[in-house]
Order: structure tokens, then sequence, then C-alpha cells
């Protein structure tokens, strides 16, 4: 029974993160398919591209942020005085709401932005959302990784260890690869991709608010098409328009709850 309940959940959450995968299959097939049947073609191809900018963007930030949080979790318990000090630094980071951090990041380079063309825009938009998304997760996944390696530490393993004649160093390398932190790791991935989910949105949101579509940065997100079609939701509109990207990001961002909840149960 366990292993159907454990089957039945995995299948539900493949399905439910399931549209970051299908945007990847070639555009013919999805037209063909009928994503949004009443929809013109290009809302449909604005819809793909979303989900798949949506879809790097999440792996893309997930890349960059994991090592960068193991390495300072590991190193605020290898040092005590570096891990009071980065405390510090990500205490004040997240004190900043995210939005103002993203905005914060692309202050320096709008007026780049604006004066090059869309491609150029667009990539170097989504590299200083994935820095600026970074920086946003980093306060709480380090703290996922360096209180319970600390707490691993303090417990009778660590005077085991030692009486081997165990550095430190060795034995937090040895305690990093402990099923409980093997889980926080996945637990703090899930919820770095929840995060940077809630920021993409967001912030495409508001800057396509704020701009139109000639708006700068170029920031391609669900959460911009669902503004760009916020008068679907009036009389005469398709409500399809804005409630499909909605739908699909509350399908993921289920998934990405499900997943975060599940390992912290499991450390429990």
């Amino acid at each position: 029974m366990k292993k159907l309940y454990r089957f039945l959940r995995i299948f539900c959450l493949i399905m439910l993160a399931s549209p970051l995968a299908l945007a990847w299959l070639p555009q013919s097939f999805l037209d063909g398919f009928g994503l949004v049947r009443t929809a013109a073609a290009s809302y449909n191809s604005a819809l793909v591209a979303s989900f798949r900018e949506l879809s790097f963007t999440l792996v893309a930030t997930m890349t960059f942020a994991m090592p960068i949080t193991v390495i300072l979790g590991y190193t605020s318990v290898l040092s005590m005085r570096f891990g009071r000090g980065c405390a510090r630094v990500l205490g004040v980071v997240e004190s900043v709401p995210a939005i103002l951090i993203a905005l914060f990041f692309y202050a320096p380079v709008s007026g780049y932005l604006a004066r090059n063309s869309s491609e150029v825009s667009e990539v170097l938009s989504l590299f200083v959302f994935i820095l600026a998304a970074t920086l946003i997760t980093l306060p709480e996944a380090v703290r996922g990784i360096a209180i319970p390696l600390n707490d691993l530490y303090n417990r009778k393993y660590s005077l085991s260890f030692r009486s081997y004649g165990f550095t430190k160093r060795r034995i937090l390398l040895v305690l990093m690869n402990t099923n409980l932190m093997r889980n926080n790791i996945k637990r703090m991935t899930a919820g770095i991709l929840l995060k940077t989910l809630v920021l993409d949105c967001s912030f495409g949101f508001i800057i396509q608010l704020g701009f139109g579509s000639y708006g700068t940065p170029a920031h391609i997100s669900p959460g911009a098409l669902i503004a760009a079609n916020r008068d679907a939701l009036f009389e005469g509109g398709n409500p399809i328009l804005f409630w499909m990207p909605s739908i699909l990001l509350a399908a993921i961002s289920i998934a990405l709850l499900l997943t975060f909840n599940d390992r912290k149960e499991a450390d429990a």
C-alpha cells in the first residue's frame, strides 16, 4: 500500500510540474494539440515561450545557487566567525523586499538594456535576474543547511569521530553525506525553485504593468503574459487567455510545495 501511495504521489507531482517539460516540445505539436484552441497562434507561441523561459530560469538559478548555498552553509559551521558574519549579511539581504532587490540589480544596466536589441536585452536581463534570484534565495537556503549541520556536529557524532582523530573539516564532510543533510539539500532546492518561480512571475507582472509591451528590461515570464491579458477578464474578452498561465503556474507551485513539505516532514 505504501508503494502504491508513493507511486501515485510521484505521478501527481510529475503531472503538476509537466507544463515546464511540455513547453519544450515542438511548437507544431503543441499547436496541433490545441493548447488554447480559441486563441490566436501568437498567444500560443507567447505561452510556450514564457514557460520555456521560466523553466530555463529555474534550472539556471538552482544550478547557480545550490553550490553557493552548500559552500556557505558548510563554511558557516566550519568557522563560527565566518558563520556569524555571513548570518549578519544574509539577514540584511532578507530584510529588503525581494522585488526591490531585483529592481536594484536592474538599475545599473537599465540604460544598456534600453539601447540594445531585444535579443541582447533578453539575454542580459535573464543573467541579471538569475543573480538577483540567487541572492534573494540564499538567506533561507543557507540557514536550511547550516542549522541542521551544526546540530548534527554538536551531537554525540562529533565526539565519536574525534576519538578516531577526525578533524572538524572531515567530520562535517561526513555529516554532509548523511540522509538528513541530503534531504535538507533537496528541500532547499525545492525552496529555491519555489521562491524563484514567485519572483519571476511577480517581476514579470510588474514590468508588464509599468512599461507595457515596449518595456525594459525584456523579461519574458508567465507573469508578464498574465498582466498583458488581464483585460481578457472584462466583457467581450476571452478569460482563458488570463486563466491558462495562471492555472499552469498554480499546478507547478503546488508540485514544489508538496516536495518542500514532504522533505520537511521526513526530517521531523
